[in-house]
């Protein structure tokens, strides 16, 4: 393998200490529309996906790391690049197990954000809902029409997605903030990174006795101690007023992972 491919691997698939993984959190996703297809990461749409179900991904969903955790290589997906429009992309009142703080949709008029659109047959869907904690982490909803453009052909059907159910974590003045890695226009709030966030995150807790480093090892190695923080900003996250989205009743097959 060429040196520029090696490059490109490592970009996409990079090897993550237990810390880097959730500090880096929404990871890296291209601009362009990749598939997962005959076992190889491949640029450009490969199949039909006329049958498939669009999903707005809005954290690390639109990233091929973490695409291939949940997936592997070896099931055929692909992501398209979009634009979300009303909306900004803010961190939930919730912490993953693997220690990051998610993201979630927050209404916001006039905002722009580049994301992706992960397309899923059913049994793919059947998995992203386990991944998602349907249900308990999130709700599968369908978006307002007219919110979500693919940038590379037109689609005038619904999309849909996940919003957090216990919320978005109020920060300061309860003012939800963005993710600053992900590009915006005219967004009415502040971006902080992931690393930030998660050490606001442990400064609210009162936690001063542990380096962040440490701090985000017991979340991730102590589930009652990761659910117990779940429960302290579910009694103080915001949610939002007039949503654009519908939540939808979903069922599934399978163990939730949270």
């Amino acid at each position: 393998m060429g040196k520029n491919n090696t490059n490109e691997s490592d970009q996409l698939f990079p090897k993550l200490s237990f810390y880097n993984r959730a500090v880096s959190y929404p990871y890296f996703a291209p601009n362009y529309s990749f598939s997962f297809y005959n076992s190889e990461f491949v640029k450009g749409i490969c199949f039909d996906l006329d049958k498939r179900t669009p999903i707005l991904s809005v954290g690390s969903n639109r990233s091929p790391y973490q695409l291939k955790r949940k997936f592997s290589l070896d099931q055929n997906i692909c992501v398209t690049p979009a634009v979300l429009y009303d909306s900004d992309i803010v961190y939930a009142a919730s912490l993953s197990a693997y220690g990051s703080m998610p993201a979630t949709q927050w209404p916001c008029k006039g905002t722009k954000v580049d994301l992706n659109v992960l397309w899923l047959n059913e049994s793919q869907l059947n998995i992203m809902h386990s991944t998602e904690a349907l249900g308990v982490a999130y709700n599968f909803v369908k978006l307002k029409l007219g919110t979500v453009k693919i940038k590379e052909f037109e689609w005038q059907k619904e999309v849909y997605g996940y919003v957090s159910i216990p919320g978005v974590f109020p920060f300061k003045k309860d003012i939800p903030k963005r993710l600053s890695a992900l590009k915006s226009e005219d967004s009415k709030l502040e971006g902080v990174s992931e690393g930030e966030a998660l050490v606001y995150l442990k400064n609210y807790l009162g936690v001063e006795d542990k380096s962040l480093s440490k701090w985000i090892d017991r979340v991730i190695t102590d589930k009652i101690y990761r659910l117990r923080i779940h429960e302290i900003l579910r009694s103080k996250s915001i949610k939002p007023q007039n949503p654009n989205w519908e939540v939808l009743e979903t069922c599934f097959k399978g163990d939730l992972i949270i």
